[in-house]
């Protein structure tokens, strides 16, 4: 099962200016992962794109929240998905043991894909 997403950063960008947008889609872990980078918003974005991906890849994403989905990052900077919620009990459903995430951005867009197998 694959997954992609684009997105302009701009569009989050714009969206940030809502104080809820970002406490809506990202952990506290990723807040805190983005908030070390110059270029917040299209790290921010990245992550939106990764989850987007996920979501897209799982199939059955109604009821998924973005909260569900966690993107989490090794020393070497290598992305890695944490699910919980609807997200963990949709994977399991699916059979499927391996998910495989990777992200990219400029100052102007943000994209993401996911492997599911």
């Amino acid at each position: 099962m694959v997954g992609i997403d684009i997105i302009e950063v701009e569009r989050i960008e714009k969206s940030i200016q809502n104080a809820n947008f970002l406490a809506k889609i990202l952990t506290y872990k990723e807040i805190e992962y983005v908030s070390q980078f110059a270029n917040k918003c299209a790290h921010v974005a990245g992550l939106f794109c990764a989850k987007e991906a996920v979501m897209k890849a799982l199939e059955d994403c109604k009821q998924i929240s973005f909260k569900d989905i966690e993107i989490a990052h090794k020393n070497s900077g290598k992305p890695y998905v944490i699910l919980n919620g609807k997200a963990l009990e949709v994977f399991k459903k699916s059979g499927k043991q391996n998910i495989e995430i990777s992200i990219s951005q400029t100052n102007t867009v943000a994209t993401a894909i996911c492997i599911i197998s």
